[in-house]
């Protein structure tokens, strides 16, 4: 097996006696928790050495306190580029601050504040069981804008899960949160084989890894900005 790099509406409703009736304020209220943070804090991120710009993944905008900062995966950062995150119509230029490479994590510094994404606060889903859990992310897969996703945790463990839902390359890094909002982890590569039918390999874009965010928890991240920022 290799691994390859790389809207839904929610209706409410009250039911009794005399029949159906539609709840609005439960719509937006599902809508709100369930997609709006992802939506929100996605950025695409975009690579460039020298002048060329060589490639694209994703990642969200988050923040603790006065600290803001953008996560997304480690692979994403190779050490050969320059990364930037695309603000409207300009490019603002993103600072590694530390790199997971075991588990695919990556934080990095916008070098000015960002205005077209919002930096939301840093929470985490710390559960050990999530199988079946639906979760949600936004992302940037191949040559799509900014996208919207959801899907069913198929299988876990500690430190990763398996989600099944759709991804494409470019879509690394996105953060994957849960139906409270809070975040679960990133999106760190989808299924690919090659099997006896097909000499060719076979992406599987439906089964979705994700490295798991729940042991970065407010203090360690904190932590970690105050020691690269000392560092400068």
């Amino acid at each position: 097996m290799l691994l390859s790099l790389i809207l839904a509406c929610t209706l409410g409703y009250n039911q009794d006696d005399d029949g159906v009736s539609l709840s609005l304020d439960q719509t937006r209220a599902a809508h709100y928790f369930y997609y709006e943070k992802a939506i929100e804090s996605s950025m695409r991120i975009v690579s460039f050495i020298e002048d060329e710009q060589v490639g694209h993944a994703s990642g969200n905008y988050f923040k603790i306190g006065y600290h803001k900062f953008v996560i997304t995966a480690a692979h994403v950062v190779t050490g050969q580029e320059v990364l930037y995150a695309e603000d409207y119509r300009e490019k603002v230029e993103l600072e590694v601050a530390y790199v997971d490479t075991t588990n695919d994590i990556a934080f990095l510094l916008p070098k000015k504040d960002l205005k077209s994404v919002r930096a939301i606060s840093y929470r985490t889903n710390k559960e050990l069981d999530i199988m079946g859990t639906t979760m949600v992310y936004a992302g940037y897969p191949a040559d799509m804008n900014k996208s919207v996703f959801h899907g069913t945790v198929a299988t876990q463990s500690r430190y990763s899960f398996i989600m099944q839902s759709f991804a494409l390359p470019g879509a690394s890094g996105s953060a994957v949160f849960d139906n409270k909002g809070r975040v679960v982890g990133v999106l760190s590569a989808v299924k690919m084989g090659i099997y006896e039918i097909s000499p060719f390999p076979q992406l599987h874009g439906a089964l979705v890894f994700v490295n798991r965010l729940s042991f970065y928890d407010r203090y360690m991240i904190e932590e970690i900005l105050v020691k690269w920022k000392s560092l400068k």
